[in-house]
């Protein structure tokens, strides 16, 4: 997966300090692994699914 909506999402997870890398619009590991991590933090299964629970959380 990949674009813009990669990239906003790669922004947030940055702002959240779970992700370092660069907003390349890219679903990689790098990627993976910050979404997981928030998804740990909000109390949300780790599987790294961006579905509508982890899009709820992100955009509070």
């Amino acid at each position: 997966m990949k674009g813009s909506a990669v990239v906003a999402l790669q922004e947030r997870l940055r702002s959240l300090g779970v992700f370092k890398g660069t907003a390349d619009g890219v679903f990689g590991a790098e990627t993976l692994a910050a979404v997981k991590a928030a998804q740990r933090r909000f109390k949300l299964a780790p599987d790294g699914v961006v579905g509508t629970g982890t899009w709820g959380v992100l955009l509070r």
